[in-house]
């Protein structure tokens, strides 16, 4: 694997409240869940341990744990509603992954709705 893979974090941001489409991340599309499509892209090019969902929603976490991959913690409240953009999620769950886990040199957030 490339040392530039090896030193990112992908973050997944997967609000359970969208108002559009009503839990559009969970979505059967094609046979799958929307949120699974890009998981099973990224699975092949980063390790597990490099991807993070962050998500407000007992349902999107249980669905990623269920197809092998950690969701160690939930996104607060303050962080998941309409008026919340995407740095604030992003640094939540950096910060969160450089205390736990490790430090990284990159960060690539992906959509939960990219195909």
């Amino acid at each position: 694997m490339h040392e530039n893979l090896i030193n990112t974090l992908v973050i997944i941001p997967a609000r359970g409240g969208s108002k559009r489409i009503i839990e559009k991340n969970v979505k059967v599309i094609n046979g799958h869940p929307m949120i699974l499509w890009p998981l099973y892209t990224l699975s092949k090019l980063f390790y597990a341990e490099h991807i993070l969902v962050s998500t407000d929603s007992q349902k999107i976490k249980s669905l990623v744990e269920s197809k092998g991959l950690k969701v160690p913690f939930k996104r607060p409240k303050s962080l998941s509603d309409d008026y919340t953009g995407i740095v604030e999620v992003t640094k939540h769950a950096l910060n969160w992954y450089e205390q736990n886990i490790r430090k990284v040199e990159f960060v690539l957030t992906v959509y939960p709705t990219a195909l």
